[in-house]
């Protein structure tokens, strides 16, 4: 039985909860809590989480109805989101070479967009995958003001907690019930995907929170060159010139971005 996309959201989050709360939980019983800001938090996590709930559940939605080769690699222009978010929201300045990198990432994103369907007529899934963009890039902006109140591990935890209530409320507008896999190997599947999502989030935030931009960004930023390649083995997708050469500036220029930022 397919679980559907926004039960997969759901139950990756839900999952995605187990390690940062172990951190978390450390933490307090060495007595080496971070200090919170509380107020900042109960600001900055409810706005992050709306984002990333919405994120997640156009990601996924994405992957179920169109190209995964299209829609991760629209998804990783987040980077240019937030920072648009940081220029507009909290006063940072980009720099000309940011705003000409800012604007490969909309060419790419056009090229990705220019054809409805890939060679073999599957839909590409591309408004999806900008939703997702939005949602994660947005997300991502207002979990640097929360991680700055709360610490990485508490602010993670925070936000992906909160941030099933806008997929739950997705699944209840649309009378969708919550389906959980059948089969041992389904379940097993669901779990590690569901920790392998939370180990990256975790890992990005901690790399940025110990290490300049310059070092994680790039690398998180292309993500999609192993997703694609995967979806290409694997899933037989077969893009055209065009959206590949789409998903190759986007990837190029995010990375570019993501390494000017921290520089």
């Amino acid at each position: 039985m397919r679980v559907g996309s926004l039960s997969t959201a759901l139950l990756i989050q839900v999952i995605g909860l187990a390690m940062p709360l172990v951190f978390v939980l450390a933490a307090l019983a060495a007595a080496a809590g971070p200090d919170v800001d509380w107020r900042a938090v109960a600001v900055w996590a409810p706005l992050s989480a709306a984002f990333l709930g919405g994120g997640y559940a156009s990601f996924y939605t994405g992957l179920q109805r169109g190209t995964v080769t299209i829609v991760s690699s629209a998804s990783s222009a987040w980077l240019a989101v937030t920072v648009i978010a940081a220029v507009l929201l909290f006063g940072e300045r980009v720099s000309a070479g940011q705003g000409a990198l800012l604007a490969c990432v909309l060419g790419g994103i056009l090229m990705l967009s220019a054809h409805s369907s890939t060679r073999t007529g599957q839909s590409t899934g591309m408004a999806w995958g900008l939703g997702a963009t939005v949602g994660l890039g947005m997300a991502l902006a207002f979990l640097d003001q929360a991680t700055e109140a709360a610490g990485p591990m508490l602010a993670v935890l925070v936000v992906r907690a909160l941030s099933t209530a806008p997929i739950a409320g997705l699944m209840l507008a649309r009378r969708e019930p919550l389906q959980l896999p059948s089969g041992r190997k389904a379940l097993l599947l669901l779990a590690a995907v569901g920790l392998l999502d939370a180990t990256g989030f975790i890992g990005f935030n901690l790399g940025v929170d110990a290490a300049p931009v310059s070092v994680v960004a790039p690398v998180a930023s292309a993500h999609p060159v192993v997703t694609g390649g995967l979806a290409v083995l694997l899933l037989r997708e077969r893009p055209r010139a065009l959206q590949w050469t789409g998903a190759a500036v986007t990837v190029a220029a995010v990375a570019a971005l993501s390494a000017l930022t921290g520089s």
